[in-house]
Protein backbone atom coordinates (compact mmCIF):
# COMPACT_ATOMS: atom_id res chain seq x y z
CA UNK A 1 0.00 0.00 0.00
CA UNK A 2 1.68 3.45 -1.42
CA UNK A 3 1.88 6.09 1.83
CA UNK A 4 1.35 8.95 -0.57
CA UNK A 5 1.29 8.95 -4.58
CA UNK A 6 2.25 12.09 -6.62
CA UNK A 7 2.12 13.58 -10.23
CA UNK A 8 5.69 15.02 -11.19
CA UNK A 9 5.34 18.47 -13.29
CA UNK A 10 8.15 20.78 -13.67
CA UNK A 11 7.59 24.05 -13.06
CA UNK A 12 10.47 26.79 -13.47
CA UNK A 13 11.45 29.41 -11.14
CA UNK A 14 14.00 32.22 -10.81
CA UNK A 15 16.25 32.04 -7.93
CA UNK A 16 16.37 35.31 -6.00
CA UNK A 17 20.55 35.42 -6.05
CA UNK A 18 20.81 34.71 -10.19
CA UNK A 19 18.99 34.76 -13.11
CA UNK A 20 19.35 30.83 -13.94
CA UNK A 21 15.87 29.48 -14.25
CA UNK A 22 15.74 26.51 -11.67
CA UNK A 23 13.19 23.56 -12.08
CA UNK A 24 11.06 22.57 -9.30
CA UNK A 25 9.30 19.16 -8.81
CA UNK A 26 5.93 19.88 -8.07
CA UNK A 27 3.56 16.92 -5.73
CA UNK A 28 0.47 16.13 -5.28
CA UNK A 29 -0.54 14.67 -2.31
CA UNK A 30 -4.00 12.30 -2.51
CA UNK A 31 -7.23 13.31 -1.13
CA UNK A 32 -7.68 12.85 2.10
CA UNK A 33 -10.73 10.28 1.47
CA UNK A 34 -13.54 9.23 4.69
CA UNK A 35 -12.47 5.69 5.96
CA UNK A 36 -15.73 3.54 6.02
CA UNK A 37 -15.62 2.22 9.71
CA UNK A 38 -14.94 -1.34 10.30
CA UNK A 39 -18.45 -3.17 10.74
CA UNK A 40 -19.15 -5.92 13.13
CA UNK A 41 -22.47 -8.60 12.79
CA UNK A 42 -24.35 -8.47 15.76
CA UNK A 43 -28.02 -10.87 16.10
CA UNK A 44 -31.70 -11.04 17.28
CA UNK A 45 -34.58 -12.97 17.07
CA UNK A 46 -38.11 -11.07 16.42
CA UNK A 47 -40.67 -12.82 18.36
CA UNK A 48 -44.04 -13.50 17.06
CA UNK A 49 -45.93 -11.72 20.58
CA UNK A 50 -43.88 -8.33 20.39
CA UNK A 51 -45.53 -5.52 18.89
CA UNK A 52 -44.61 -3.88 15.69
CA UNK A 53 -43.56 -1.26 17.85
CA UNK A 54 -41.22 -3.32 20.67
CA UNK A 55 -39.60 -4.69 16.56
CA UNK A 56 -38.94 -0.98 15.74
CA UNK A 57 -36.99 -0.65 19.28
CA UNK A 58 -35.11 -3.20 18.79
CA UNK A 59 -33.55 -2.34 15.39
CA UNK A 60 -30.81 -0.14 16.22
CA UNK A 61 -31.30 3.57 14.19
CA UNK A 62 -28.53 5.11 16.48
CA UNK A 63 -25.55 3.69 13.78
CA UNK A 64 -25.35 3.77 10.39
CA UNK A 65 -26.51 0.04 10.24
CA UNK A 66 -27.45 -2.81 7.52
CA UNK A 67 -30.53 -5.02 8.86
CA UNK A 68 -31.08 -8.32 7.10
CA UNK A 69 -34.18 -10.17 8.08
CA UNK A 70 -34.54 -14.07 7.79
CA UNK A 71 -37.48 -16.74 7.32
CA UNK A 72 -36.59 -18.10 10.92
CA UNK A 73 -37.38 -14.72 12.85
CA UNK A 74 -33.69 -14.26 13.03
CA UNK A 75 -32.49 -10.29 12.56
CA UNK A 76 -28.65 -10.02 11.18
CA UNK A 77 -27.45 -6.33 11.93
CA UNK A 78 -24.61 -4.80 10.91
CA UNK A 79 -22.85 -2.41 13.34
CA UNK A 80 -19.56 0.21 12.99
CA UNK A 81 -16.76 -0.53 15.60
CA UNK A 82 -14.49 2.32 16.95
CA UNK A 83 -11.31 2.39 15.77
CA UNK A 84 -9.03 1.36 19.02
CA UNK A 85 -11.52 -1.58 19.77
CA UNK A 86 -10.83 -2.80 15.93
CA UNK A 87 -7.23 -2.63 16.15
CA UNK A 88 -6.55 -4.61 18.52
CA UNK A 89 -9.06 -7.05 17.07
CA UNK A 90 -7.57 -6.72 13.90
CA UNK A 91 -4.16 -8.45 14.82
CA UNK A 92 -4.44 -11.59 12.02
CA UNK A 93 -4.98 -11.95 8.70
CA UNK A 94 -8.59 -12.87 8.94
CA UNK A 95 -11.17 -10.11 8.94
CA UNK A 96 -13.31 -10.51 12.55
CA UNK A 97 -16.66 -10.39 11.16
CA UNK A 98 -18.56 -11.47 14.63
CA UNK A 99 -17.94 -10.34 18.29
CA UNK A 100 -18.79 -13.20 21.27
CA UNK A 101 -18.24 -12.01 24.74
CA UNK A 102 -18.54 -14.07 28.23
CA UNK A 103 -22.10 -14.61 30.16
CA UNK A 104 -19.85 -12.99 32.87
CA UNK A 105 -19.26 -9.78 30.44
CA UNK A 106 -22.91 -9.81 29.52
CA UNK A 107 -24.24 -10.05 32.91
CA UNK A 108 -21.92 -7.30 34.19
CA UNK A 109 -22.92 -5.17 31.16
CA UNK A 110 -26.78 -5.72 32.15
CA UNK A 111 -25.98 -5.31 35.61
CA UNK A 112 -27.58 -8.90 36.18
CA UNK A 113 -26.41 -11.87 37.52
CA UNK A 114 -25.42 -14.86 35.13
CA UNK A 115 -28.24 -16.74 36.41
CA UNK A 116 -30.83 -14.13 34.68
CA UNK A 117 -28.14 -13.40 31.52
CA UNK A 118 -28.75 -17.23 30.72
CA UNK A 119 -32.51 -16.68 31.43
CA UNK A 120 -32.18 -14.21 28.69
CA UNK A 121 -29.99 -16.58 26.35
CA UNK A 122 -32.75 -18.92 26.60
CA UNK A 123 -35.72 -16.57 26.27
CA UNK A 124 -34.27 -14.38 23.17
CA UNK A 125 -32.66 -17.59 21.37
CA UNK A 126 -29.13 -16.30 21.74
CA UNK A 127 -26.52 -18.35 20.15
CA UNK A 128 -23.96 -19.75 22.70
CA UNK A 129 -20.96 -21.56 22.07
CA UNK A 130 -18.19 -23.47 24.43
CA UNK A 131 -14.69 -22.70 24.61
CA UNK A 132 -11.71 -23.82 26.53
CA UNK A 133 -9.56 -20.37 27.80
CA UNK A 134 -6.16 -20.46 29.34
CA UNK A 135 -6.81 -18.36 32.87
CA UNK A 136 -4.75 -17.89 35.72
CA UNK A 137 -2.28 -21.06 34.55
CA UNK A 138 -5.74 -23.40 34.31
CA UNK A 139 -7.75 -24.56 31.42
CA UNK A 140 -11.43 -23.08 32.15
CA UNK A 141 -14.57 -24.01 29.83
CA UNK A 142 -16.40 -20.73 28.92
CA UNK A 143 -19.48 -20.14 27.70
CA UNK A 144 -19.60 -17.14 25.03
CA UNK A 145 -22.98 -15.30 23.14
CA UNK A 146 -22.94 -13.82 20.09
CA UNK A 147 -23.98 -10.02 21.10
CA UNK A 148 -27.49 -8.84 20.08
CA UNK A 149 -27.48 -4.91 19.07
CA UNK A 150 -28.79 -3.44 22.63
CA UNK A 151 -25.73 -5.64 24.47
CA UNK A 152 -23.24 -4.90 21.55
CA UNK A 153 -23.82 -0.98 22.08
CA UNK A 154 -23.38 -1.62 25.98
CA UNK A 155 -19.83 -3.33 25.39
CA UNK A 156 -18.61 -0.47 22.92
CA UNK A 157 -19.99 2.31 25.73
CA UNK A 158 -18.42 0.55 28.71
CA UNK A 159 -15.67 0.03 26.32
CA UNK A 160 -15.35 3.43 25.73
CA UNK A 161 -15.87 4.99 29.18
CA UNK A 162 -13.16 3.03 30.64
CA UNK A 163 -10.55 3.22 28.24
CA UNK A 164 -10.65 -0.58 27.64
CA UNK A 165 -9.99 -2.78 25.15
CA UNK A 166 -9.92 -6.41 24.10
CA UNK A 167 -6.74 -8.37 25.70
CA UNK A 168 -7.51 -11.61 25.34
CA UNK A 169 -9.80 -12.98 23.01
CA UNK A 170 -9.97 -16.45 20.38
CA UNK A 171 -10.24 -16.06 16.52
CA UNK A 172 -12.37 -18.88 15.67
CA UNK A 173 -14.91 -19.62 12.29
CA UNK A 174 -18.24 -19.85 13.93
CA UNK A 175 -21.46 -19.86 12.03
CA UNK A 176 -23.95 -17.54 12.36
CA UNK A 177 -27.25 -17.81 9.87
CA UNK A 178 -25.63 -20.61 8.03
CA UNK A 179 -23.19 -18.52 6.76
CA UNK A 180 -19.03 -19.42 8.55
CA UNK A 181 -18.12 -16.16 9.96
CA UNK A 182 -14.17 -15.34 11.34
CA UNK A 183 -15.03 -14.75 15.03
CA UNK A 184 -13.63 -13.17 18.13
CA UNK A 185 -14.48 -14.48 21.18
CA UNK A 186 -13.30 -11.97 23.99
CA UNK A 187 -12.61 -12.93 27.56
CA UNK A 188 -10.05 -10.57 28.87
CA UNK A 189 -9.61 -6.61 28.75
CA UNK A 190 -6.87 -4.21 29.27
CA UNK A 191 -6.71 -0.12 29.39
CA UNK A 192 -5.71 1.33 26.29
CA UNK A 193 -2.33 1.94 25.86
CA UNK A 194 -2.51 5.46 24.69
CA UNK A 195 1.17 6.02 23.87
CA UNK A 196 0.71 3.14 21.10
CA UNK A 197 -0.48 5.71 19.11
CA UNK A 198 1.48 8.36 18.84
Amino acid sequence: MKATTYEPGETWVKDDLCDTLTSVTRVTHPSKRRKKPPMLISRYVERCDRSPEQKKATTVTDYPTSVTRHRSGSVTVVLPVPENYWQRLNMSKNKIRSVWLTVERAAELMNCSPRTVWRYIKRNRIEVHKHLVEQDGYKVRKTFLLTEPSLYIKEMADCQARNLVPAGFIEITLKVDGKDLHSALIYKYSEEDKHEHL
